[in-house]
């Protein structure tokens, strides 16, 4: 009797989960950090051969592709698709919710790390205008210019691009299974993506989304470490670092056990006051003229020099700045991008195309930019007056460390700490509760519009990405030879998401290619709990 009770719970548990992928994803992601241990020198030079053919070899045509994406998104949102609406609802989250749910899920906690480091690297790296040696005001300039371009439109196409093929399945297509490998069945069939080409996909998913985030919560828990030992005297230290993780973890458990709608969206709002808080008083306590003239002159640095930027190879002088750093970062988005695409889906019911486009292009890359002109232009003046040298501190390996220093210099330093504290923290549980929920839907074979992962899931995936950081820490693993490997996925994506578009855009023609503009519009308007489904489409067409 008991034998079959144990049967009959396992065979529910693979009815609802898949099981074995969870489980092999989990091995191997273990294997792939034991290798690394035990075969250091060796991995290290894989990972550098696997990046070096990702920016090199294929760098030029990942420029194109992104410029290619970006110029499709604003096209499928000005044209009549753009007024289709995700389950013809009202929005399911007030638009300030959505678009901080938006922001905060991916690289989120990233976001605040990279804030203080970014225009730092590209000084020293020293890009040239128009192939020509630039001086030094110049250089200032373009470092900050080159860090609006890596996080602004170009970064959000790559994640919008995913968003659009998950919501129209999920809510159009009204098919409640949220897999990555099941948005290519209109392109390859049912067959297809439930035989192991199906499984290959949602590792793929699985791998990015895992080394992805778990690169940014260890590098994100250093800071917040230091930040701590900065305040409170302790020394930084791999424990402190470990506390930092488990506490995060504990937090987004208690905000994963009610939910989206009461745990991360309260989260994500009150980050939003926080950051401008924290935005706002920087800009006040800084040199106030020069931050807003710096970020006035970047912007106008990228409007003028954006096409160039985007398609720069530097075929003559061959200084590897737009391999190693524009086809690295293209690379690095893509890899996040079935990750926020499934989730910024979820959260989107009621809204329409083009407001999903507009919003991440637009939201999110002006979010981006008030985030890293602000910090970044404060830091610039520090550099001048000589109080405090970003870039050296850079080359000197103290990266960890800028983000206390220039905390440090501002007024009410403690203060200001501890508001950068509550910050960084609550980006990193809303991206580990973004990332446990992206992960939960995908090993569950059916999850209602209503209806979010199971709890306990959630609760295992967020071990797994808060555990894989403190075990890359532990045995002290390059951190950069992790992020080559995870970045291996970006060519497979590439594929997978054109396959992926071949389906999605012949669904979207045969469902709404003859129905008119104003039709549609019509039907996005009519609100209430009406659905708008293919076969109401055909009864329009009939009419």
């Amino acid at each position: 009797m008991v034998k079959k009770n144990e049967s009959t719970s396992t065979s529910a548990l693979h009815e609802r989960y898949e099981v074995v992928l969870m489980a092999l994803s989990i091995l191997v992601i273990v294997g792939v950090v034991a290798g690394l241990t035990l075969y250091p020198e060796q991995g290290k030079v894989v990972a550098n051969s696997i990046l070096s053919m990702l920016t090199n070899t294929f760098g030029s045509p990942m420029q194109l592709f992104t410029v290619l994406v970006l110029a499709f998104l604003v096209c499928i949102s000005l044209s009549k698709y753009g007024d289709i609406r995700l389950g013809n609802s009202k929005p399911q989250y007030s638009t300030l919710s959505w678009v901080a749910m938006m922001f905060f899920c991916g690289n989120g906690a990233g976001t605040v790390y990279w804030a203080f480091l970014e225009w730092g690297y590209h000084f020293n790296a020293a890009p040239q205008l128009n192939g020509v040696p630039i001086s030094e005001a110049m250089n200032y300039e373009l470092a900050m210019a080159y860090t609006f371009f890596d996080w602004g439109p170009s970064a959000w196409a790559l994640l919008c691009v995913f968003v659009l093929p998950f919501a129209y399945h999920y809510y159009i297509k009204e098919d409640s299974e949220l897999r990555f490998s099941i948005l290519c069945k209109y392109a390859m069939g049912e067959k297809a993506v439930r035989g192991l080409f199906g499984k290959v996909v949602d590792f793929i998913f699985i791998f990015a989304a895992v080394g992805s985030i778990s690169i940014t919560a260890g590098s994100s828990a250093s800071t917040i470490s230091a930040a701590i030992a900065d305040l409170t005297g302790i020394p930084h230290t791999f424990t402190l670092t470990t506390s930092v993780l488990i506490g995060v973890a504990l937090l987004y458990s208690a905000s994963s056990f009610v939910g989206i709608e009461k745990g991360m969206r309260r989260i994500s709002d009150s980050n939003v006051y926080l950051c401008m808080t924290l935005l706002g008083f920087i800009l006040i306590a800084g040199p106030t003229q020069q931050i807003i003239d710096s970020m006035i002159n970047s912007l106008g640095i990228l409007a003028a020099e954006y096409p160039r930027m985007s398609l720069w190879t530097d075929p003559v002088a061959r200084t590897g700045y737009p391999q190693n750093w524009t086809a690295f970062y293209l690379v690095y988005w893509l890899t996040f991008g079935p990750f926020t695409g499934l989730f910024v889906a979820k959260i989107s019911k009621g809204r329409k195309i083009k407001e999903v486009v507009a919003n991440m292009i637009i939201s999110g890359s002006l979010g981006l930019i008030l985030f890293f002109g602000i910090i970044g232009g404060y830091q610039q003046s520090l550099r001048m007056n000589g109080v405090l040298d970003i870039p050296k501190m850079l080359a000197t390996g103290e990266a960890p460390l800028i983000a206390t220093a220039t905390v440090n210099s501002l007024p009410l330093a403690k203060i200001v700490m501890l508001v950068y504290l509550f910050v960084i923290v609550l980006f990193l549980a809303t991206t580990l509760d973004a990332a446990s929920f992206t992960l939960s839907s995908t090993v569950s074979k059916k999850l209602k519009a209503t209806e979010e992962p199971n709890k306990f899931l959630k609760l295992v995936w967020c071990l797994v990405l808060v555990a894989l950081p403190i075990a890359i820490s532990f045995i002290g693993t390059d951190i950069n030879t992790i992020k080559s490997i995870v970045l291996s996925t970006g060519l497979p994506l590439v594929a997978i998401l054109i396959i992926i578009y071949v389906g999605f855009l012949r669904e979207l023609v045969k469902d709404f290619g003859r129905v008119s503009r104003e039709e549609i519009q019509r039907m996005g308007d009519l609100g209430g709990d009406a659905e708008v489904t293919p076969q109401e489409i055909s009864k329009v067409e009939a009419s």
